[in-house]
């Protein structure tokens, strides 16, 4: 039974690590989108995140601190997703 918490747990906090790095650079450019310039373009934010952040590596700014906010609420998400599945007497996530 612990065994099947850990997994649950740990399967959950790496699923919202990977959500987390996939969708920072959408949640960049959202963010320098609504960032004072609203005459810009998408791809202007683009191109202005490339030129001034340090080029791709500035998409994945805050990468960090957001894995550790959003990351724990995905992963409190995905874990009371399983404990309400199991308490409904479905299986775990997985346990197929």
């Amino acid at each position: 039974e612990d065994v099947k918490w850990l997994v649950s747990v740990s399967a959950a906090f790496i699923a919202s690590i990977f959500a987390c790095i996939f969708s920072q650079p959408g949640d960049m450019i959202l963010t320098e989108t609504y960032k004072g310039k609203n005459d810009r373009s998408v791809f202007g934010v683009i191109g202005d995140i490339y030129k001034t952040k340090g080029g791709l590596p500035g998409f994945f700014t805050g990468t960090g601190a957001r894995i550790v906010h959003v990351g724990a609420i995905i992963t409190s998400q995905l874990v009371i997703y399983d404990i309400v599945k199991q308490g409904l007497g479905l299986p775990a996530t997985g346990s197929h």
